[in-house]
């Protein structure tokens, strides 16, 4: 599954840094995903093939977990993730890279 947008790079990036950085259970995480994507497709029986996006998936599974684990409450969660995926993207951002993805946790993760 590829990036389609640079907002779906920054929550893969925000994901897998706040496991690294926090040290959740990432079976916890797969879980919540796994959890959010049941969700909307319960909520949207009849959706067949309509588009959806895998990232905001993650989103969710992030914040579930961080709120879940008592990290962070789920409306910080939502603020700092708003705040950083309203970030201009830096350059070639557009498109997926296989470089590193760096993510200053001091500003997107306040514990």
């Amino acid at each position: 599954m590829g990036f389609q947008h640079p907002w779906e790079i920054r929550a893969f990036a925000m994901a897998v840094a706040a496991h690294q950085e926090l040290k959740f259970d990432w079976s916890e995480f797969q879980k919540a995903l796994i959890a959010s994507i049941q969700d909307w497709q319960t909520a949207n029986p009849d959706a067949g093939e309509s588009p959806w996006s895998y990232y905001q998936h993650w989103v969710a599974a992030l914040e579930a977990v961080l709120a879940d684990a008592g990290l962070l409450s789920r409306t910080e969660v939502d603020l700092q993730t708003q705040e950083l995926l309203a970030l201009p993207p830096n350059r070639n951002h557009h498109e997926a890279h296989t470089e590193p993805i760096a993510v200053d946790l001091a500003r997107t993760v306040h514990v």
